[in-house]
């Protein structure tokens, strides 16, 4: 069974948002915070079933590219990239085996769906915790007019562009269980 699968629809979703600054943004940002200093895999994986679980079958993945998320698939020196595992970290070869397993080719640019959140959250969430990959993928959730993106000081960066009755709920959570900044 596939851990990840291409979308029909490869395009980030929402006009609103600016890929390139993300900050410029015509939505509300904030962040949530886990409150332990020590933990953060484990703290991000709970995050994101506390507050998305029940959501997590709508949510949706987008990367520009997806095999060029971790590091040391680039030779900085002679800019060229090596998606073998050979030389990579622990963290690089995990997520580039998963890719291979997955079906998703290389140079795929696009969204995808995950159908083991178990399996692909540590995958991911280690890669940018221990700075293989310089940032995250963006988890949206159509439906509701919302994305995320995991960060590597334990936090979520969350936009929205309007409440709802969903929005509220998570902000509600994330204000009870997490530290909540606003950022506009």
């Amino acid at each position: 069974m596939s851990i990840l699968n291409k979308c029909d629809k490869k395009d980030f979703p929402f006009d609103w948002v600016n890929l390139d600054s993300l900050p410029d943004s015509n939505g509300k940002r904030l962040e949530i915070y886990l409150l332990e200093e020590e933990g953060h895999l484990e703290g991000l994986i709970l995050m994101f079933y506390t507050l998305f679980g029940d959501l997590k079958h709508g949510i949706k993945i987008y990367d520009k590219l997806w095999w060029d998320f971790c590091w040391d698939t680039w030779n900085i020196h002679e800019d060229s990239y090596d998606y073998s595992l050979e030389g990579k970290s622990s963290e690089s070869k995990a997520y580039l085996t998963m890719l291979e397993k997955s079906g998703i080719e290389m140079g795929y640019s696009g969204s995808i769906t995950c159908t083991d959140w178990d399996y692909f959250l540590p995958i991911i969430l280690a890669c940018i915790l221990t700075h293989q990959a310089p940032y995250s993928p963006r988890f949206y959730n159509v439906e509701n007019n919302f994305f995320f993106y995991f960060h590597h000081t334990g936090s979520i960066g969350f936009y929205y562009q309007s409440e709802n009755e969903i929005i509220r709920k998570l902000l509600d959570t994330a204000n009870e269980e997490y530290e909540l900044i606003r950022r506009n």
